[in-house]
C-alpha cells in the first residue's frame, strides 16, 4: 500500500514537471511573437504624426505587461511544484522514516521544516507566521546520530494550524524549534478562538498519544507545557535526548 501511494506520488509529481515545463515553453513563444509585434509598432510609429501614434497607443496591447503577467504565472507554478516537493518529503519521511524506531534529529527537524512548508500554503501572504530555526549544526555527532523517536513534533506543529484563529486581526503562528548539546526543544504558540476545542482542553488534539510516548521513550527525561492565555495557546516541549 505505502509502495503504491509513494509510487501515485512519484506520477503525480513528474506529470506537474511535464505541465509546467509545456506551459512555460507556450508562454515564452508568447512572449517571443509579442516582442516582434512590438518592433513591427516601433518601425510603424516612426511613419506616423503624434496623433496617430496616440491613437494607437491606445488601442493595442502593451507586451510589457503579458511579461508582467508571465512572470506572475510562473511565479504561482514555482510555488505550486515547491509545496508538492515538500509535500513528497513529508509523506516520504512518515511512510518510510518513521518506521524506524529512532531517526536522527537532522531527519525530524527536516521533517518539521517540510510539515511547517505544506501547511502555509493555506495562509494569506499577509497572515503573521513567524518560523525560527536554532541548530547546532557544528556538532554533526549528535545531529545525524539516531537517537530520536520519530513524529514527535507533528501534534504540536499541526495544532498550531488546524485550530489558530485565522479571522482575528491579531491572528499570528509563532514556530521555534532548537537543538543544542543533545536537547531538542519545540515552542508553539498561535491566536486562538473560545470556540476552540485547544481553550477548552487541556491538552489539545493528540496531546494523550504524544504524553504516552513521552513517559514511553523519555521518561524523566522530557517536559510538556500547554496552557491559554489571553486567547494564545502556548505549547512547550522539551526532550533530552541522553542521559546525563
Amino acid at each position: 500500500m505505502t509502495t503504491e501511494l509513494s509510487n501515485i506520488m512519484i506520477i503525480l509529481l513528474l506529470v506537474a514537471v511535464v505541465v509546467l515545463l509545456i506551459l512555460y515553453i507556450l508562454l515564452i513563444q508568447k512572449y517571443k511573437k509579442l516582442r516582434v509585434e512590438e518592433r513591427r509598432h516601433q518601425e510603424l510609429f516612426k511613419r506616423m504624426d503624434n496623433e496617430q501614434m496616440d491613437h494607437v497607443h491606445r488601442n493595442r496591447l502593451n507586451p510589457h505587461l503579458l511579461k508582467n503577467s508571465l512572470n506572475g504565472i510562473l511565479s504561482h507554478a514555482y510555488q505550486t511544484y515547491y509545496t508538492m516537493d515538500k509535500l513528497a518529503m513529508v509523506l516520504d519521511y512518515v511512510l518510510y522514516e518513521s518506521e524506524e524506531e529512532l531517526v536522527s534529529p537532522k531527519a525530524e527537524i527536516e521533517f518539521a521544516r517540510n510539515l511547517i512548508e505544506v501547511n502555509k500554503v493555506k495562509l494569506s501572504p499577509l497572515f503573521d507566521m513567524r518560523v525560527k530555526f536554532d541548530i547546532d549544526e557544528l556538532n554533526e555527532s549528535l545531529l545525524e546520530r539516531p537517537s530520536l523517536v520519530p513524529l514527535m513534533t507533528v501534534d504540536l506543529i499541526e495544532n498550531a494550524f488546524k485550530h489558530a484563529d485565522f479571522h482575528h486581526p491579531d491572528s499570528f503562528i509563532s514556530i521555534v524549534l532548537s537543538f543544542r548539546n543533545g536537547l531538542l526543544e519545540l515552542t508553539v504558540s498561535n491566536k486562538i478562538s473560545k470556540r476552540s476545542p485547544l481553550y477548552k482542553t487541556k491538552g489539545g488534539i493528540g496531546s494523550k498519544t504524544l504524553e504516552e510516548r513521552l513517559m514511553l521513550y523519555y521518561p524523566d527525561r522530557h517536559e510538556l507545557k500547554r496552557f491559554v492565555e489571553n486567547d494564545v495557546y502556548n505549547a512547550y516541549l522539551q526532550i533530552r535526548l541522553y542521559e546525563n
